[in-house]
């Protein structure tokens, strides 16, 4: 496995809600996430490639993760810091944006089904 990481912002900072965006666009989408598409589905370097960000109380880590063959190390480093330059660099595209949004909105409900996201829910309200 490889990660890669930098800072991410805080759970207040005014951008926070920007960054979860673009941590859905860049990786938590499963395939139809950036690095998934990319990385794992047209270039077949990874068997997993995603991206994580989470919110405390001051600056947190922003991770991108892929599990890949030893001999692919390189190629997939370059793949994943690629594709977080695009996300930095281009403007997101009015569908990919559409379908993060839908994405946020449809699993709102879906997350409160269980005690645990209940929970979680609330934790993150807290933090």
């Amino acid at each position: 496995d490889i990660v890669i990481g930098w800072i991410g912002p805080s759970r207040f900072a005014p951008d926070f809600q920007a960054a979860n965006l673009a941590n859905n666009i860049l990786g938590v989408f499963g395939m139809m996430g950036r690095l998934g598409a990319t990385v794992r589905e047209a270039q077949g370097l990874a068997y997993y490639a995603y991206s994580t960000v989470r919110g405390g109380h001051g600056p947190t880590p922003w991770t991108a993760a892929a599990g890949v063959n030893p001999k692919n190390v390189q190629r997939a480093i370059a793949s994943i810091l690629n594709e977080i330059q695009r996300l930095t660099s281009e403007l997101v595209s009015e569908e990919e944006l559409a379908d993060n949004k839908a994405n946020f909105t449809g699993s709102l409900p879906l997350s409160l089904e269980t005690n645990e996201g209940v929970a979680a829910a609330i934790l993150n309200m807290e933090t």
